[in-house]
């Protein structure tokens, strides 16, 4: 059954953009991992290089972006990376990712302090169903969770479950949800629980419930048009029609902004849609859909065609010819998701998250926009972290200096890592006399770029740590 408003066609209920690519790419040959599949290389969790970002940054990794996207992570703008995906199977079994263990992409993220969620993924409802209420598939897709989590040092869980039947959307889940966070909190003390949850409810889910029987939801704000759609429109509308991101917000998820605004993630979309259309005009009727292109592919077109803005919806979008038939392409911009970011902050969510890491390429854009709005700065520079300040400044002789205040007796650790964490220097010393402290890191035959120095100072009321940030020419 279609609902039909003006200019938006909008459904009821269709296959999340998590759905369709699982679909598409489900049936590519599995890689072996280029580490060691018992995952004893990987390293734990550094607190101490806790990101700076006021709120939390929840991005999905798919398999097919891995390994090639790692090098395009600006991990200090993250706090959650949900890996996507860990199948569930019959019986409530787990099928890890082609190529798993992802090591390199862990201890980048864990040395940065970045969180590593498992999302456990099924799209069957007779499965889930089964899943949740047979008592013995619970109890092993609960155990599976907790050896997968202790195994290679995983912090927490997301369950991705899609296709749930109605009547299992309200207590049943919210059950079973409440089941595994006490389950988990107790075998895993600190691990983190929470599901991935449509953007309307379309009928069955009990949110404010929900968010109570875990530690937050991530709201999948996008999907409002697909392959299915009658006419050209926006993934995630932030206004008009009847359906939006701001009636999401307002009205779908109000009651648990009430009274648990620090649960909620406002998911974003990083793909868009591109249509053969009858004509140029936005809300044109659809020909073909013929695919859901990444953020990257999308602003290439948009930048050879022209962006248009769509005031109805503010989003950007293109329209050309080719062939003498219509095309466009429908997407969000830095400048449409920072207007969504909003919305969230305005209602003090926990944070931000998106479908998906990976498709914006190598584009800065869009981790700008993050990095303005929960740093502050859109430059390189210096800041505080727990009032011990750290000033990087590089030479026109190449060299790079680092200045700090240090007292006399302490141990201090200089650390250079590149902006997907790798660690590329790494110096302790202990400090001879107190004030001002300024060693050189050598950085002779590093490419230009972004590098973040990392100092801890030790002394005997404990450890105190800063970073700043330098662009090497």
């Amino acid at each position: 059954m279609l609902f039909i408003q003006q200019p938006f066609l909008i459904s009821q209920e269709h296959p999340s953009i998590h759905q369709l690519e699982y679909e598409k790419h489900k049936n590519l040959p599995k890689r072996p991992s280029l580490f060691d599949p018992s995952g004893k290389d990987i390293i734990p969790l550094n607190m101490l290089n806790a990101r700076t970002p006021t709120s939390a940054v929840f991005g999905y990794f798919p398999y097919w972006k891995y390994p090639e996207s790692v090098p395009n992570m600006q991990f200090d703008l993250l706090s959650h990376i949900a890996v996507f995906d860990f199948s569930v199977l019959s019986g409530g079994n787990l099928s890890p990712p082609s190529a798993w263990p992802w090591t390199d992409l862990i201890n980048a993220a864990h040395e940065a302090g970045v969180k590593i969620i498992l999302t456990a993924v099924n799209f069957t409802g007779s499965q889930i169903h089964q899943l949740l209420t047979d008592p013995d598939t619970k109890e092993n897709f609960f155990v599976q969770l907790q050896t997968y989590l202790v195994t290679y040092e995983l912090q927490g869980v997301n369950i991705d479950f899609e296709g749930i039947y109605q009547s299992d959307r309200g207590e049943t889940l919210n059950g079973f949800m409440a089941d595994l966070s006490f389950f988990l909190h107790s075998e895993v003390p600190g691990s983190e629980v929470s599901i991935a949850v449509p953007p309307v409810n379309w009928g069955g889910w009990q949110f404010t419930g929900l968010a109570e029987a875990c530690d937050y939801l991530f709201i999948m704000g996008y999907n409002f048009y697909g392959p299915w759609s009658e006419t050209s429109g926006p993934c995630a509308p932030l206004t008009g029609g009847s359906y939006n991101i701001s009636r999401t917000v307002n009205n779908e998820f109000g009651d648990v902004a009430e009274t648990h605004p620090e649960k909620l993630i406002l998911g974003v979309p990083y793909y868009g849609n591109r249509w053969e259309t009858e004509n140029g005009d936005a809300y044109s009727p659809v020909i073909d859909h013929t695919n859901q292109p990444t953020y990257s592919l999308a602003k290439n077109t948009a930048d050879e065609y022209g962006t248009l803005w769509d005031d109805i919806s503010q989003t950007p979008f293109c329209s050309y010819l080719e062939n003498e038939s219509w095309y466009q392409v429908w997407y969000d911009s830095d400048t449409s998701l920072r207007r969504k970011y909003d919305l969230a902050d305005s209602h003090h969510y926990k944070g931000v998250g998106m479908w998906a890491l990976g498709y914006d390429s190598d584009k800065p854009e869009l981790w700008d926009e993050l990095r303005r709005r929960y740093e502050g700065v859109s430059a390189i520079g210096e800041f505080k972290r727990d009032k011990f300040v750290v000033e990087t400044l590089y030479t026109a002789e190449g060299a790079l200096k680092v200045r700090f205040n240090g007292e006399k007796n302490e141990q201090a650790t200089v650390v250079l890592f590149s902006i997907t964490g790798q660690i590329l220097y790494r110096h302790t010393y202990k400090i001879v006399s107190a004030g001002i402290q300024i060693p050189d890191i050598p950085v002779q035959g590093l490419p230009k770029g972004i590098y973040i120095v990392n100092v801890l100072v030790q002394d005997k009321s404990g450890l105190k740590s800063g970073i700043g940030k330098v662009l090497i020419r």
